[in-house]
């Protein structure tokens, strides 16, 4: 039998750890406010009264420095305006002295063998406008019909007035690198004198030895046309 003491002592452990883990449950238990709690709390933070809600001051919107940046170029609206616009490669090649006016509702067959015939003659294709007045309409169409192919081409409505081109394609050999320069003509396109044309669905082999024929002075210019055209 364990002494009287011993078994006192154990049972003051026990009511100890009783009390321990009571306090601990309870100090666990959240306190939710009461009635009072919540009376009081809104006595020390009331809501504005409708009288002052405009009289309440409204903080400035944070100021951000943007950097400084060009307006967009509305390339639709150059367009339009008969501004000259086209490929990159249209600068380089600006100084060729043949265009093809053509329109992107020619036969799609015409269209890929004169594109094929410009890349390899160094011709410049020219477009009056934009297909359905849509930029990204002509671009999508443009470099469908063009590929991987280097081909310079523009959109130049003036080049159609000063030239009184009336059907597509037409084939346009300038005689004098000065005579197409002008990048506006407003309301008076006037026809450059020296240059030589011919209409009609043909290649373009057929046209330079067209134009050739109609005029004499042509042939330097026709010549070095139809050797890079036949890869000779």
């Amino acid at each position: 039998m364990p002494a009287r003491t011993e078994i006192r002592a154990v049972a003051a452990v026990a009511c100890a750890f009783g009390l321990l883990v009571a306090g601990i449950a309870l100090a666990q238990a959240p306190r939710w406010p009461d009635a009072d709690d919540i009376e009081r709390a809104r006595k020390a933070h009331p809501f504005p009264q409708a009288d002052r809600l405009g009289a309440q001051p409204v903080p400035a919107p944070p100021r951000v420095n943007l950097p400084s940046t060009a307006a967009p170029t509305d390339i639709e609206a150059l367009a339009r305006a008969g501004a000259r616009l086209g490929s990159p490669s249209a600068q380089a090649t600006a100084a060729s002295p043949l265009r093809i006016f053509i329109t992107l509702e020619m036969p799609r067959a015409s269209l890929q063998l004169l594109t094929d015939q410009a890349a390899r003659s160094g011709a410049v294709l020219v477009l009056r406008g934009l297909k359905a007045n849509s930029m990204r309409e002509t671009l999508a169409a443009v470099s469908s019909l063009i590929g991987e192919r280097q081909v310079a081409w523009v959109i130049d409505p003036e080049a159609f007035a000063r030239h009184r081109i009336e059907r597509a394609p037409t084939f346009v050999l300038s005689l004098d690198d000065r005579a197409d320069t002008a990048t506006s003509c407003g309301t008076d396109c006037r026809t450059p004198p020296a240059f030589v044309s011919v209409s009609g669905d043909v290649s373009l082999d057929h046209a330079l030895d067209t134009l050739a024929r109609q005029r004499p002075e042509a042939r330097p210019l026709v010549a070095p046309l139809l050797a890079r055209l036949k890869g000779s």
